[in-house]
């Protein structure tokens, strides 16, 4: 009887570092094209300026910028389909990786590390002002002895940069220790230009002052090496846990971290303090890989120390460690971290006026929607239905925290199957149980984005990018996560060329909804399309398992 005959042939590993080269070097062209249009020096003397302040708000300019995100995410979409195709035939999922595997690694974290270099050139005000607030504010504590958590930066609005500020009349919505992280940054920037023997004026402010502008870039260098850094440092963390299981993979889920465009767009460009958050939470899972239940609970405590939302992952850690452990001992593992974790709290918190700035942050953050489902319903109710505004605030702030509760619980527990801790043990032999965790973790940070989150930013998709990389044979982060990437990339487009180009061709809800739409559409279009290829196609177990196929010739 013959054999089927494999349609999709193997390529040997020169072949296949040729492409990983080829791929990263379209890739750099892409940044680079973005460092043109968009330089550093130049944006600065436009404060609050967007991707438009640099660039003529026409079409033709939209869709060039368009096209590079498109470029960027094809050529994304091209390593991972690559990299995750069946290499060798009988290859053992475990048997480690190769010397081509090795130099393959070795390329990833050029091409990112340089991508991201690339990246550092790019004005950040057209993706986000956030890292104009991190600077202000880390100056703030680090310069001024003033409190982020309890006093508001208009209190200091003749200090430097204040100009260029997102939010000035609220409080930092971050925990304390993101706050000691950036008066540590704004220390060391300082001191380093000291050092190196540089001196450079405070007032006037940029951009009158080009010292002062050169001190400006000084500090946000300052904060996106801090970002890149712990992107590379969780690229080890990716590795580490895919590479107990599946070590043919690890590059794989290397390209799917770091070459991802909107973790080199989030982290080189914007300095997204979820760099932070997200290294604590992929220790947390590592700790929980390697049998840490307690030190993994820490870590989490820590990431919510960084941005409250860190807890969203607490009820997946929770029912992993009662299903791993037992009731017993998971109980006294919770009852431990717990105290722990509140006095860890208080510490942190204490130098910041204690608990109490919690609740007025939480408070001022709850004012406001953008980007999400629930935007739109709360301008549809508010602004032409003419709701009460209590009403409108219980069902578009409140209920989606209600359900993303009760369906993060609900996913932890079914996905996890919450069996005893025997059934369990036969499946830590194999590996592949660790799926059984990154696979909830996956789903409810989709789930979040969805349906619990009433502030969405572009962003954020790097909390689902996280542990889609520890699956990277699976057809979400081959196929869809690109997609998903590229559809938040092009909503911040949209909203900034837009109104710029068409002034009030949109009313402000239906900006909001065309927003949500590009954010998710081209996501759940790659969705269906995976689904119906499921459906429809002949397909073999891969030998490397979790979602690898390779296709067969059935006749």
């Amino acid at each position: 009887m013959a054999l089927p005959v494999l349609w999709c042939k193997v390529e040997p590993v020169n072949k296949r570092l040729a492409w990983v080269v080829g791929i990263g070097l379209g890739s750099l062209a892409g940044y680079a094209l973005l460092a043109r249009r968009y330089p550093l020096e130049s944006s600065l003397t436009k404060p609050r300026g967007a991707w438009t302040s640099l660039a003529e708000p026409t079409w033709p300019n939209a869709a060039l910028h368009f096209t590079i995100y498109l470029g960027l995410t094809l050529l994304y979409l091209a390593a991972l389909q690559m990299l995750t195709r069946a290499p060798a035939a009988g290859a053992a999922p475990n048997a480690g990786l190769t010397a081509g595997g090795r130099v393959q690694i070795l390329l990833i974290f050029m091409v990112w590390f340089a991508c991201s270099g690339i990246a550092m050139a790019v004005a950040p005000a057209g993706e986000s002002h956030d890292i104009f607030d991190y600077l202000f504010r880390g100056r703030m504590m680090a310069e001024y002895r003033g409190n982020p958590l309890a006093d508001v930066p208009k209190s200091y609005s003749s200090a430097p940069y204040y100009h260029y500020l997102a939010w000035h009349s609220h409080v930092d919505t971050y925990g304390p220790l993101w706050e000691m992280t950036s008066a540590g940054v704004a220390v060391t920037v300082r001191e380093a230009l000291e050092l190196f023997g540089s001196s450079y004026p405070a007032r006037p402010s940029c951009p009158q002052s080009p010292a002062s502008c050169r001190l400006l870039i000084a500090y946000l260098t300052g904060y996106r090496l801090l970002a890149v850094s712990l992107v590379g440092v969780s690229g080890l963390l990716i590795a580490s846990m895919v590479n107990r299981s599946q070590p043919a993979l690890v590059p794989a889920a290397l390209v799917a971290w770091l070459w991802c465009p909107m973790t080199i767009i989030a982290t080189a460009l914007g300095s997204h303090n979820d760099s932070v958050m997200l290294f604590l939470l992929l220790f947390g899972v590592w700790l929980l890989q390697h049998e840490r239940p307690f030190w993994a609970l820490l870590a989490l405590v820590l990431a919510a120390h960084i941005k409250l939302t860190a807890f969203i992952w607490l009820p997946v850690f929770a029912v992993w460690i009662v299903r791993r452990w037992g009731w017993q001992r998971a109980l006294r593992i919770g009852l431990v971290s717990a105290a722990l974790g509140l006095g860890l709290s208080w510490l942190l918190y204490a130098p910041f006026d204690g608990w109490t700035t919690l609740t007025r942050m939480l408070h001022e953050r709850s004012l406001y929607l953008a980007n999400s489902a629930w935007l739109v319903l709360n301008l549809l109710f508010g602004t032409q239905w003419g709701w009460s505004k209590e009403i409108v605030r219980r069902l578009t702030i409140d209920l989606p925290s209600y359900l993303f509760v009760f369906f993060a619980a609900l996913i932890s527990i079914r996905l996890l199957k919450f069996r005893p801790n025997r059934w369990l043990k036969p499946l830590l032999v194999d590996g592949n149980a660790d799926h059984l965790l990154w696979i909830p973790l996956l789903a409810v940070s989709l789930l979040y984005l969805l349906v619990g989150s009433f502030w969405f930013q572009p962003w954020y998709v790097l909390w689902v990018v996280a542990p889609a990389a520890l699956l990277p044979g699976s057809p979400f982060t081959r196929s869809v996560l690109p997609w998903l990437s590229f559809g938040a990339l092009s909503a911040n487009l949209l909203a900034d060329f837009l109104p710029a180009i068409a002034p009030g061709f949109l009313s402000p809800i239906h900006l909001a909804l065309t927003t949500y739409a590009l954010i998710w559409l081209p996501g759940l279009i790659a969705s269906l399309i995976c689904w119906a290829a499921a459906r429809y196609s002949v397909r073999v177990p891969s030998r490397l398992g979790n979602g690898l196929h390779e296709p067969v010739n059935t006749a």
